[in-house]
């Protein structure tokens, strides 16, 4: 019994008859110690009760009778041995699974905190990102608004139809910001054109002036491309002044080739322009300007995008009508309101949004400011506007603009005053050194 204590052992034979210690009691002392252990025992033919008790107390792996066959005995150790490296090559692939198991459960449970940190990490890195993509749009809107105050509140505006527009036609959440981004510096390239340019129509500019003019959307791409988060926004500038037949410029792209993305840019450029047209006091009602599009619906916009337009009109109808109205300084009169601090375009404050409980422009201010004008040859830049309606005739057209779109949806006619003028293309001309007002009359 020693012996199996301090050698490594893989089999015993046993005969019964052994004069300490039977066969039977011997090797159900082995397996108690050694299990592993195989065991065959050796006994005469008449000896059955030592073969019993062998099998049921032993377990022995083989039993076997004298005289035996040296052939045969042989073949059982082999077989014997076999079993035994069995046994050991199934223990030692269950120690190894099982510390392998315990390893992948180790590795879970680090994965998932490494999983829940790295998650963490990424999260803030995308508001991170976020506010970056915000701060790169703040900048190129701050660029555009001291080239044109109104060149911003008409892209903003657009921006929010662009937004609603593609949420209405079930765009990607990432998809929609891109055309809330392309509406906002879609007029971007124009930051470096002459303002002699920009403030001409298109039908009065000659061919070199119009060829000039159709390459801004290629511009705002280039200037963008520069930036990665900004690149797929340029891409869709690039194609906003396309057309659904195939008139537009600078790629002259027809139907479905034209991004959806752009004629969502498209259509929300041009209703803001109809809606609110720079230059002019009085603003059209909604229902002519979505009569407008209907009628260019498949010529220069895609019916689907107009569609949608209509969808959500009433949605966003207060956010998208504009009160204000760029005037220059020649027109500048007594009476008008401030809707933004009035600055010199070097950044001179010179008369407040508000001035206590004298809110209009006094004359003494309008020649101060040609004074000032005349003295350091600095534009003004800032927005004015003509006193408020009263608040009851601000509600009745408010009123009235709804009614229109719930009769023109309701397929009832509209006796119109006037006929819309749709522009011949979709901009804003830029003028500097220009002030804004209201369009409503002092």
């Amino acid at each position: 019994m020693s012996l199996i204590e301090s050698h490594p052992v893989a089999l015993i034979i046993s005969d019964h008859r052994m004069p300490e210690m039977e066969g039977t009691e011997f090797l159900a002392k082995v397996r108690e110690r050694k299990p592993d252990i195989m065991r065959i025992m050796l006994t005469g033919y008449a000896d059955m009760k030592a073969a019993v008790e062998a099998i049921n107390q032993s377990q022995v792996y083989r039993y076997i009778s004298k005289p035996w066959n040296d052939d045969d005995l042989r073949l059982t150790v082999r077989e014997a041995l076999r079993q035994f490296d069995l046994v050991q090559s199934n223990r030692e692939l269950t120690e190894l699974v099982r510390e392998q198991n315990k390893e992948l459960y180790d590795m879970n449970r680090n994965l998932e905190s490494k999983i829940r940190e790295r998650t963490k990490e990424l999260e803030t890195k995308n508001l991170e990102l976020e506010g970056s993509f915000h701060e790169m749009l703040d900048l190129f809107l701050g660029l555009m608004e001291m080239k044109n105050a109104a060149l911003v509140g008409h892209a903003r505006r657009s921006a929010v139809l662009a937004k609603e527009i593609a949420a209405r036609l079930a765009l990607p959440e990432d998809e929609q910001r891109v055309c809330e981004a392309a509406a906002l510096l879609m007029d971007s390239g124009t930051l470096g054109y002459p303002d002699g340019l920009v403030k001409k129509r298109i039908e009065e500019m000659d061919d070199a002036e119009r060829a000039l003019w159709q390459k801004h959307p290629l511009l705002a791409q280039a200037g963008l491309k520069r930036i990665t988060r900004l690149e797929p926004v340029g891409q869709v500038i690039r194609s906003h002044h396309e057309h659904f037949d195939g008139s537009g410029f600078p790629d002259g792209l027809k139907g479905e080739n034209i991004p959806l993305s752009s004629q969502i840019v498209a259509v929300s450029d041009t209703f803001d322009l109809l809606l609110n047209p720079p230059m002019v006091a009085a603003r059209i009602p909604i229902s002519e300007a979505l009569d407008a599009l209907e009628k260019e619906s498949g010529k220069r916009f895609d019916p689907a995008v107009v569609k949608a337009l209509d969808e959500i009109i009433e949605k966003v109808q207060e956010m998208i009508t504009s009160d204000e109205l760029e005037v220059s300084l020649e027109e500048l009169r007594e009476g008008m309101t401030l809707a933004r601090d009035l600055k010199t375009a070097g950044g001179f404050f010179f008369f407040p949004r508000r001035a206590g409980s004298r809110p209009r422009i006094w004359r003494r201010y309008t020649t101060s400011i040609g004074s000032i004008r005349s003295l350091i040859g600095s534009p003004f830049t800032g927005m004015l506007k003509i006193l408020d309606l009263p608040a009851d005739e601000k509600r009745g057209r408010k009123a009235r603009d709804k009614q229109e779109i719930r009769m023109k949806k309701s397929g009832v006619g509209i006796q119109k005053k006037g006929t819309a003028r749709f522009p011949p293309d979709s901009r804003l001309p830029t003028t500097g050194g220009s002030i804004w007002m209201s369009r409503r009359a002092s």
